[in-house]
């Protein structure tokens, strides 16, 4: 190995690296040592038989590679003496690009030489292959150039080539190299030649710094792509390649590195850099909740945000601000980013941080416009929707809504979204649709706990003592609360028994059976009525009548005078006049009166206040607080439990209904109007024998219309089904 290049090659693994950075790639470079200056500095001899001697290229140290000398350093060589012929011949051309390139070059290798004044002054004349050299190099035919001094050289064996010209065809052809190398990946080849060759790492070609540098980066050492990028801002001045060079780094580098470099910044010109930096930690923070940002740092973008027309710090934003305890300021940043066509991302955002503050129905309806944008979304969608459909108590809802929340669950076979719809179900008062939710959801998962729970409630409510205990034996040892549902002293269900709402039947919300693919096999209900026929038209006007409570004497008005007495007539009154929510809190200060007999009747009036109000659960609990005889105990018993009918019918929970007349039928008998609603029943459960009979008998006793709309109704279904 040459001496020169063993040097270089110890330069290499040794000396200090500076650093380049493409976006997104490290690179670095090394600065030679005072050893390899020297030997640089020497014309290399070869072992190979001499040609004619030729003048060596002046030892040139780049900018790049001159550090400060550190202490002990020897001193570099004495400078030689420049050869100006190419700036020279660019000048005298007007080739103004290579013209600026060359004069960086020669002041970077030459850091005390003054470029002449005289520039403009005409090359020696008498040498017309010379000049056609140059002129060749000034087109870019390197090759032709070399071909050109081949045959001169032959020609004419004293002539010697300017050395110059020599010097500019290496580094040219050295630079060619370099971007080939770099292009094909090779890092150790674009390392290995510029280091060979360090007049090309220079302020005039900061691409092939740059492309070095990436080598380096590519190689595992980022702390000489620093010094590198440090190089170029403590001597390069062109403001793009400046901007470009922290763009660079910031893409390759650590963020102590970036900010020993921004302290080289010239008149505010790395605002964007600083930009970018304070995205990057908010970023972080906005992934990391246990990370935050700085006042500083919000403050930047929050300032951008506002002045911009892109959503992409308002989304930015966004999810800092949702993740970080602040869900209505996030709501406000991702509907500024949707205003500005922020897309899928933001309407993601905006999803969630709704949900957050439980503005669920707002959530859902913005969420189903993005369910096909992205899987983010869609599962944004199914949380939110969950969420909405399991608040307490149900909310009311339309339903096209509750069909969309059940298409999107079925298809994605979201067991949360599964039980939620069980849930909604079940505290509606619709039991048959709440059990094919539950076991749909637990054959989606089988561990899935929420949707067991619901189940084994559904057979408590339907005295399947049989399911019950199955699914008690199945999660006894996973679920204390499953485990606990056949316990004595268990104090009450879980709260997700909720009543519905005032003024609001169950079939204001329609809960939808799952397709019967989605099904697991289960024993036959059919909870899913037959489509509606004109017959039955003449029942739902029985089904919205609800029975008043029982008159009480009134007075000339419902008064305003103290004492518990003077209240529970007050109630009476305000009850008969249909305002039930004033009759409640009339009953309730009757019953703070301290008169056992005022108290009692005041408890059942707030029951009948609850019934009218359709609270029934809260009804009950008036009920059951009442000290009544026997009979009206079990007059107000009835009134409830046909409340519940009522509501079981609408809701088109016909198995329930049915149980809920049987239930009933132990407090009083069954007037006209439920048993024709008992056989309408029994109709839309596909038990045309039994509705039969039902209306059959009706028929018989009263001649009524409606029972014989019931018996031509299920004349007309099975010749349709004979047919």
């Amino acid at each position: 190995m040459h001496v020169k290049s063993a040097l270089i090659a110890v330069a290499a693994s040794s000396a200090a690296f500076y650093t380049i950075g493409r976006y997104g790639s490290e690179i670095r470079w090394p600065a030679p040592s005072p050893a390899v200056q020297q030997a640089l500095a020497q014309p290399e001899k070869s072992p190979e038989p001499a040609q004619p001697a030729m003048p060596e290229p002046a030892q040139a140290e780049t900018e790049f590679a001159q550090a400060p000398t550190a202490p002990g350093r020897p001193a570099a060589p004495a400078p030689q003496k420049v050869d100006e012929t190419a700036l020279r011949y660019f000048a005298s051309q007007g080739d103004t690009r290579r013209f600026e390139a060359e004069l960086a070059r020669l002041r970077a290798l030459y850091p005390e030489w003054k470029p002449p004044t005289d520039l403009n002054t005409p090359l020696p004349a008498g040498d017309p292959d010379l000049e056609r050299m140059w002129k060749l190099f000034a087109d870019g035919k390197f090759g032709e150039v070399r071909a050109a001094i081949a045959q001169r050289s032959s020609a004419d064996p004293t002539w010697q080539v300017p050395v110059d010209l020599v010097a500019q065809l290496d580094r040219v052809e050295a630079g060619q190299r370099l971007i080939n190398a770099s292009n094909a990946k090779q890092w150790e080849q674009v390392i290995r030649i510029g280091t060979e060759t360090p007049a090309l790492l220079t302020c005039a070609n900061v691409d092939a710094l740059w492309r070095v540098a990436e080598a380096f980066v590519q190689t595992k050492a980022p702390e000489r792509a620093r010094d590198a990028y440090a190089y170029v801002l403590t001597n390069c001045t062109n403001p793009a390649e400046r901007l470009g060079t922290m763009q660079k780094a910031l893409a390759d580098l650590p963020e102590a590195s970036i900010g020993q470099l921004l302290g080289q910044e010239r008149q505010n010109e790395f605002a964007s850099i600083r930009d970018e930096i304070a995205r990057r930690r908010i970023g972080k923070a906005a992934e990391d909740p246990s990370l935050t940002a700085t006042p500083e740092d919000l403050r930047r973008i929050e300032a951008l945000a506002n002045a911009a027309t892109a959503p992409d710090d308002a989304i930015l934003l966004g999810f800092y601000t949702f993740h970080h305890g602040e869900p209505a300021k996030a709501v406000t940043w991702f509907q500024t980013a949707l205003a500005r066509n922020g897309g899928a991302k933001a309407a993601e955002g905006a999803v969630l941080a709704l949900g957050a503050i439980q503005k669920y129905d707002e959530a859902e309806t913005l969420g189903a416009q993005w369910l096909g944008a992205s899987p983010a979304n869609r599962k944004a969608y199914l949380d939110v929707a969950t969420a909405l459909i399991t608040q307490e108590p149900p909310p009311r809802l339309e339903r096209v809504v509750i069909e969309r929340i059940a298409k999107t669950v079925g298809v994605d076979r979201y067991a949360p979204g599964g039980a939620g719809l069980g849930w909604y179900a079940y505290n509606s008062g619709q039991i048959a649709p709440a059990e094919t939710w539950f076991e749909t959801a637990l054959t989606w998962d089988r561990g899935y706990e929420p949707a067991a729970y619901g189940l084994a409630l559904v057979h408590q409510r339907l005295r399947d003592q049989a399911g019950l205990r199955a699914i008690i034996a199945e999660w006894r040892t996973r679920s204390p609360r499953i485990a606990d549902l056949l316990n004595p002293a268990r104090r009450r269900v879980d709260t997700r028994e909720a009543r519905p709402l005032p003024d609001a039947s169950p079939a204001d919300r329609p809960v939808p059976t799952p397709a019967p693919a989605e099904l697991a096999p289960r024993r036959a209900v059919r909870a899913e009525p037959v489509p509606r026929t004109s017959y039955e038209d003449d029942v739902p006007a029985m089904v919205a009548t609800r029975r008043p409570a029982p008159e009480r004497p009134r007075s000339g008005s419902c008064g305003s005078g103290a004492g518990g007495a003077a209240a529970l007539q007050r109630g009476w009154c305000l009850l008969n006049l249909r305002r039930p929510a004033a009759a409640a809190a009339a009953f309730d200060a009757a019953l703070r009166s301290g008169n056992a007999q005022v108290a009692a009747d005041a408890a059942a009036g707030k029951a009948y206040a609850k019934i009218q109000q359709g609270l029934t659960a809260e009804a009950s609990a008036a009920a059951a607080a009442a000290k009544l005889p026997p009979a009206r105990q079990r007059e107000l018993q009835s009134l409830l439990l046909s409340e519940r009918f009522y509501a079981q019918y609408d809701a088109k929970d016909y198995n329930g209904a049915l149980i809920t007349l049987g239930e009933r039928a132990r407090f009083a008998s069954e007037t006209t109007d439920l048993m024709l609603m008992r056989g309408w029943s029994y109709f839309n459960l596909g038990r045309y024998d039994d509705a039969s009979q039902i209306f059959e008998a009706l028929y018989k006793a009263n001649r009524s219309p409606q029972a014989l709309s019931g018996l031509t109704a299920i004349r007309d279904v099975t010749q349709r089904n004979r047919s």
